[in-house]
Order: structure tokens, then C-alpha cells, then sequence
């Protein structure tokens, strides 16, 4: 039968399960057959006896959406499309704007406002190689991947692939589904 754990508690080594039969199920970490803990989310199938749950296997991880710093400076992982664009894009477009604005309306001195821009530049560059990364991770790509970005024409087709495909549905070689599962 599957399930999803809906709680784990480490230091009584205990846990339950709610099954897709709607029936809640208590194990012990003696059932669970994993690499690592049990986390809140984990699909599972498990073999029922009674109310309690036996022979635990995990299916797919759950998604932990990354830390701030992690979503930013790290190529690991996976994020969604929707993550993209609301955390990423939308943010450094409304700032740059922003800055373009402040700096040609408060500045006129050219040399400065040239050095600003490029500054702006070099500090969101790692972070966009990292989150184009992890978007290339979502559609289970290396992230070599987005070298093609580099390329004259061909750069169309990680644009459109990176920045408009869904991901891979569920897990992948990269990690969890970051788009949660309508079950």
C-alpha cells in the first residue's frame, strides 16, 4: 500500500503514516527500509497490519525548498519554473530597473554610472549560473547544459527549454519534484 509520512519523531524512533486508503498507520524506525530518516512528506509504501505499518520503503523524497542562500549560491538541487521566475527573474528585473532609474536620474556623471551597472552585473552572475543550474537539473539535464547559452542560435533552445518547459515530473537523478504531486 502507499502512503505519505506525516511525522516522525527521532528521539522516540517513531512514526505514522497516512495511508491513500485515508487510514493512519504507526511504525517504528525497525520498519523503515531507507538511506536516511523518515521526513514529513516521503511517499512510502508499506505493508499494513492492523493500524500499524511494516516493511517501509521510500518511493520518492519530499521537496524541501532551499534556504535563501542555497536557492542563490548553490548549482545543487532542483527548482521549479514557478521558483524561477517569482524568486529569481521577476526580482533582479524590478531591481535593475530600479538601479538603472536611480542611477541615470541621480548621477551624471557617466564614468560612475558605468561602473555601477557592470558592478550590478558581476554580483548577480554567480547566482544566475547557479539558479540556471538547477533549472537545467528540473529538466533532468547536466548542468553543462547551459554552456549552449553561449552558442548563436542554439541559445534559443536552452532558453526556451530552461525558462518555459516544465520539469521532469517526479524525482529525478538530481533529487525531489519541486512542483508538489496532485494525488
Amino acid at each position: 500500500m502507499r502512503g505519505n509520512v506525516i511525522g516522525f519523531d527521532a528521539d522516540a524512533n517513531t512514526g505514522a503514516i497516512s495511508g491513500h486508503d485515508g487510514q493512519r498507520y504507526d511504525f517504528a524506525t525497525i520498519d523503515w527500509h531507507g538511506n536516511r530518516r523518515p521526513q514529513h512528506g516521503d511517499v512510502v509504501d508499506f505493508t499494513a497490519s492492523g493500524q500499524r505499518a511494516a516493511q517501509i520503503y521510500m518511493v520518492a523524497e519530499a521537496y524541501i525548498a532551499p534556504s535563501i542562500s542555497e536557492f542563490l549560491l548553490s548549482p545543487y538541487g532542483r527548482i521549479s519554473r514557478s521558483q524561477y521566475w517569482l524568486k529569481w527573474a521577476l526580482p533582479i528585473f524590478v531591481i535593475g530597473v530600479v538601479l538603472v532609474v536611480l542611477v541615470f536620474a541621480t548621477i551624471h556623471d557617466p564614468t560612475v554610472a558605468g561602473t555601477i551597472i557592470p558592478l550590478f552585473d558581476l554580483i548577480v552572475l554567480w547566482p544566475s549560473i547557479a539558479i540556471l543550474i538547477k533549472r537545467a537539473h528540473d529538466r533532468n539535464r547536466s548542468g553543462w547544459f547551459i554552456l549552449l547559452f553561449l552558442v548563436p542560435l542554439l541559445n534559443l533552445w536552452p532558453f526556451i527549454e530552461l525558462l518555459f518547459v516544465r520539469g521532469t515530473i517526479g524525482g529525478n537523478r538530481f533529487g525531489p519534484d519541486p512542483v508538489p504531486q496532485n494525488s
